[in-house]
C-alpha cells in the first residue's frame, strides 16, 4: 500500500512558478493555469488557509465563472532539534488517499499540491459554507436527529481511515468541514496534519509526543489512566480508539452547546470516576435514552472499552441517519434475500435494516429527512458486510491471551465439555480440515443460544480429530470424534453486545449470535468479537 500511495502523491504533484504575494502558476495541460491569492481563511500552529481563485479566459463576449479552491500552506519547520524537517508527505499520503471516488464523500477532496523551499502547498476543494465550530458557535443546540446525521457521516470517514491503516488523531469541529446543510447535513473530514499510518494496525509513536487539540484529546493521550492491572497505558495511548474518544466529545458538544471537559482536573475527576458526563441541555426537550447510551460508549475511559467505528455504526442511535440517507427504490443498493432458516430465527428483525452502511452519493441527491423504511422487509445489502472483512485488526485492544492468536480459520460452536469437544461428524470433518490447513491456528468460539443467549467462553484447538473416540454422553447422538482444546476465556458475553457483528461477507444475513454449528466466521468479524470479550474482562477488573 505504501508504494502505491507514493506514486499517487508524485503523480498529484503540481509544476509550480511563485509569484508571491499575489499569484502562483501551474504548468498544465493544455494551458497553465493562473492561480490569484485572495483572503485567509483559516490558520493553524503552522499552516494558514487561503481562499485562491483561478483566472479564466474569456469566451467570447461571455466570461466563465472563476474556479475557487482553498490552499493549505504548511511550513517546513523543524521537526527534532537534530533539524530534520517535517515529514509532509505522511499527510500528503493520508490526503492523496481519501480523495480517491471510493471514499466519498467523507473527506475533502485534494486538487493537488505543491512546495518551494520554505513550504508545502495543499490545494483542497473549496466550501463556503466553514468549518462546524463556525457553525456550532453561532446555532444553538443542535437536535438529535442532525447530531446523528454529522455523527454517523463522521465515523463513517473514520472507519475508512482505520480500515486503511490510517489514524486522524486531530478530529474536532474545526476540521470538519460543511458541505450542505440542506435538505440534511452533510460534512466532510480535513486536515490530516498529524494523522499516523499504522503499523500492523496499531497506531503507535516512538515517543510520547502529545498530539491533538485540548478538549477533544483522549484521556490516554494526556496520561489520564484508570488502574487496568497489567494494561501496557504507553502502548495504549496510541491506538486509532482516540479517534472514536474525539467523535464521542463532537456529538456531546453540538447536543449541549458547552465544553464537555472545560478543564484538565474535569476530566481527570471523570476518568477516576468521579465525575459523570453531564447531559443537561438548556431546552426543554432533553436526550433519549438511546444518544446518552451511544455518546457514553464513545467516551468510555479506558480505551479498550470504546467501540470500534464498526460497532459503533452498529449503534441504534444512529439508524435514524441511516435511514434519512437510504436511496430512493429506483437508486437502492441491490439485496439478497435472507436464507429462511435465518429470516424465521430470533434475529431476522435485528438484520433487517444495518446501520453504518455506505453513503449513496457524494451530494445525497435522494436524502428525505425522518423517511422510515418497512421494518418486514427482510432483505440485506450484501455490500455492508465487507467492512467486516476488512477490519483491521488493532491487537492492543484486545486482552493479552487474545494478542498471538493467528486469525486463519475461526469457527463457531455450541457444545463444550472440559478439555475436550465432540460434535456432529460433518462439523468435525470441517473443524479438522480448518486445523490441518491452518497448521494448528484455529480459534473456536463457543456459545449456547437458547439456554443464556450469551457466548459462554472462547477456546482453542490444540489436536486434529481423534475419529476413534467420542465422548460417552454423546454416544447415544450418534456423534464421532473428539479433539482437545484450551480454553482462553470463560467470560460470559451477551448477544446483546455483538448482534451487530455478522458471520461473512459470503452469507448476507446471518449473524454471529444465530449461525449454525461449525459456521466458519471472517477474520474481521471474530477480531470485533475478541475485541468485546476483552472490553468485559476489564469491567470485570
Amino acid at each position: 500500500m505504501a508504494e502505491n500511495l507514493a506514486l499517487l502523491v508524485d503523480a498529484s504533484r503540481l509544476i509550480t512558478e511563485f509569484y508571491l504575494p499575489n499569484f502562483v502558476v501551474h504548468h498544465v495541460e493544455p494551458e497553465n493555469e493562473v492561480w490569484d491569492l485572495r483572503e485567509q481563511i483559516g490558520d493553524g500552529r503552522s499552516s494558514v488557509v487561503r481562499r485562491e481563485e483561478r483566472r479564466v479566459p474569456r469566451v467570447g463576449d461571455i466570461s466563465q465563472s472563476p474556479t475557487v479552491r482553498a490552499v493549505k500552506q504548511m511550513r517546513k519547520i523543524p521537526q527534532n532539534q537534530q533539524g530534520g524537517l517535517w515529514n509532509y508527505r505522511a499527510e500528503l499520503e493520508a490526503v492523496v488517499k481519501f480523495s480517491q471516488s471510493e471514499y466519498e464523500p467523507f473527506f475533502v477532496r485534494t486538487l493537488g499540491w505543491f512546495e518551494n523551499q520554505e513550504s508545502v502547498f495543499l490545494a483542497m476543494e473549496f466550501l463556503p459554507l466553514g468549518d462546524l465550530e463556525q457553525f456550532k458557535r453561532s446555532s444553538p443546540p443542535f437536535s438529535e436527529f442532525n447530531t446523528s446525521l454529522v455523527v454517523w457521516q463522521l465515523i463513517q470517514g473514520v472507519r475508512h481511515m482505520h480500515e486503511n491503516g490510517f489514524a486522524h488523531r486531530d478530529l474536532k469541529p474545526g476540521n470538519v468541514l460543511i458541505a450542505s446543510v440542506s435538505p440534511v447535513w452533510h460534512v466532510k473530514i480535513a486536515d490530516f496534519g498529524i494523522s499516523k499510518q499504522a503499523m500492523e494496525g496499531v497506531t503507535r509513536l516512538h515517543t510520547m509526543r502529545i498530539f491533538g487539540t485540548w478538549g477533544y484529546m483522549a484521556p490516554e493521550v494526556l496520561g489520564y489512566h484508570r488502574d487496568t492491572g497489567s494494561a501496557n497505558n504507553t502502548t495504549i495511548a496510541y491506538t486509532m480508539s482516540v479517534d472514536i474518544w474525539a467523535i464521542g466529545v463532537i456529538a456531546m458538544s453540538l447536543l449541549v452547546k458547552r465544553e464537555v471537559f472545560h478543564l484538565p482536573g474535569d476530566m481527570a475527576s471523570y476518568v477516576w470516576g468521579r465525575q459523570n458526563l453531564d447531559f443537561f441541555r438548556d431546552q426543554e426537550e432533553q436526550l433519549t435514552d438511546d444518544c446518552r447510551e451511544f455518546i457514553t460508549a464513545l467516551l468510555a475511559p479506558d480505551p479498550v472499552l470504546r467501540p470500534t467505528a464498526v460497532a459503533a455504526l452498529a449503534h441504534q442511535w444512529l439508524e435514524q441517519a441511516v435511514e434519512a440517507t437510504q436511496p430512493s427504490p429506483a437508486e437502492a443498493t441491490p439485496v439478497v434475500e435472507i436464507p429462511d432458516s435465518e429470516a424465521d430465527s430470533d434475529w431476522g428483525s435485528e438484520i433487517s435494516t444495518i446501520p453504518g452502511s455506505p453513503a449513496p452519493s457524494a451530494r445525497y441527491p435522494h436524502i428525505k429527512p425522518n423517511t422510515k423504511p418497512s421494518k418486514e422487509s427482510k432483505t440485506y445489502s450484501d455490500a455492508l458486510l465487507t467492512k467486516f472483512k476488512y477490519l483491521r485488526l488493532d491487537s492492543v485492544l484486545l486482552s493479552p491471551k487474545f494478542q498471538t492468536l493467528v486469525f486463519d480459520r475461526v469457527y463457531i460452536e455450541t457444545s463444550a465439555a472440559h478439555s475436550v469437544w465432540t460434535s456432529s461428524q460433518r462439523v468435525n470433518k470441517i473443524l479438522d480440515k480448518g486445523f490441518r490447513a491452518s497448521e494448528g491456528h484455529v480459534v473456536v468460539l463457543f456459545f449456547s443460544v437458547i439456554a443464556s443467549r450469551k457466548f459462554c467462553g472462547i477456546a482453542q484447538m490444540t489436536s486434529t480429530l481423534d475419529w476413534g473416540n467420542t465422548d460417552p454422553h454423546w454416544l447415544e447422538d450418534v456423534w464421532q470424534g473428539r479433539f482437545t482444546l484450551t480454553w482462553l476465556s470463560h467470560t460470559e458475553l451477551s448477544f446483546d453486545l455483538v448482534k451487530h457483528v455478522p458471520v461473512k461477507e459470503t452469507t448476507p444475513g446471518f449473524r454471529a449470535v444465530a449461525c449454525y454449528d461449525g459456521t466458519e466466521i471472517s477474520p474481521g468479524s471474530a477480531f470485533e468479537l475478541l475485541r468485546v470479550y476483552s472490553a468485559e474482562e476489564r469491567r470485570r477488573l
